[in-house]
């Protein structure tokens, strides 16, 4: 006779859970806030590395006004946040544009098969 495997001895014992749940589904808007936040802040890395690498983050506090006395890794992050909140609005408002063109254009084509 075969022993029952941990997940079958676990459905025994009261109040445990079950072992084997299937992942929570993600709806439709938290797969789009999901991308958005991704491409965002891949996009927000590349810009850091490219800007950075020509701009020194010290160089930028002395030209501001109030001067700022800033470290170097502060100049950084505030950079890189700064570029990651410009790629937010950006891949956002990509995000809006398909969602609805797909509605705008199933509508239009629902309008010219009417008689």
């Amino acid at each position: 006779m075969n022993a029952p495997s941990p997940v079958e001895q676990d459905r025994d014992i009261p109040g445990t859970p079950p072992a084997a749940h299937p992942p929570p589904r993600w709806t439709t808007r938290q797969q789009a806030v999901a991308n958005v936040l991704w491409a965002s802040f891949l996009a927000a890395c590349v810009a850091s590395v490219v800007f950075f690498g020509v701009v020194d983050p010290l160089a930028l506090a002395d030209i501001t006004t109030p001067s700022l006395d800033i470290s170097r890794m502060a100049g950084y992050a505030i950079g890189f946040f700064f570029f990651w909140a410009m790629a937010i609005i950006a891949s956002s408002l990509t995000s809006f544009m398909q969602r609805t063109a797909v509605r705008r254009n199933d509508a239009r084509s629902h309008e010219r098969r009417r008689p």
